[in-house]
């Protein structure tokens, strides 16, 4: 299901872009932009699901107590998930890319170093921020809205499909805090500036994350939190 929907989503948001493009608004050939963002659509969509599976599957199979009286904690699993997650999340950059240009072909500008690079960074940016959600599906019950939403809102804060200077000024400036965003601006010809942001934002995702999991530690070792329902 993940796979498929590396796949699946990016098409269509790709469609309505190179539709809006042939009427006059861009290019008409796939750009490295529309392909690295069109790829992060299904990277984005592929790693909430997966890691919200992952997780319960690592409740249900009863490994989570293991993992807690060991030196690393859960910090060495969650993290280790979300390494496989991302690393997973990058079959979309070139998956999509070939449906992009066997559709509609390559433009001639196309950046093949920006593609590969910002491609890879932007699958462990998008890893580093749904593994927020990590600390959620650790701590609380899982219900089926947990995710509700949060594709749709990443995505319209990502600047995946549009630059930051299209945004509205709020979300221009929420967009900001995310790393995908400078990813983006990367990609699209900015400076190595935007690309050292976007790095150094997806660190401090990552420390988050772990901190958030050390929070459920504590929270387990003191009040018996149950990990494995």
């Amino acid at each position: 299901m993940a796979i498929f929907s590396t796949l699946a989503m990016p098409c269509v948001f790709a469609f309505i872009a190179h539709s809006s493009a042939r009427n006059g608004s861009g290019p008409s050939e796939t750009t490295s932009d529309m392909a690295v963002g069109s790829a992060g659509i299904g990277m984005l969509d592929a790693i909430i699901v997966l890691v919200v599976f992952s997780l319960m599957d690592e409740k249900q199979w009863k490994t989570l107590y293991s993992a807690l009286a060991s030196p690393g904690g859960l910090v060495p699993v969650v993290l280790g998930r979300l390494a496989g997650i991302a690393a997973q999340s990058l079959t979309a950059l070139p998956g999509t890319f070939v449906i992009l240009a066997l559709l509609w072909g390559v433009d001639g500008g196309f950046s093949w170093g920006r593609w590969l690079v910002g491609g890879v960074v932007l699958a462990f940016a998008t890893s580093a921020v749904a593994g927020l959600l990590g600390f959620a599906v650790l701590r609380y019950p899982y219900s089926a809205g947990m995710t509700n939403g949060l594709t749709g809102m990443v995505l319209a804060l990502s600047a995946l499909i549009v630059p930051q200077s299209a945004l509205p000024g709020p979300v221009r400036a929420v967009s900001l805090l995310l790393p995908q965003s400078h990813t983006m601006s990367w990609v699209r010809g900015g400076s190595y500036a935007e690309m050292f942001s976007a790095l150094a934002l997806t660190a401090v995702y990552t420390i988050l994350v772990v901190l958030s999991v050390r929070r459920v530690e504590q929270t387990a070792r003191r009040h018996a939190l149950p990990l494995e329902v």
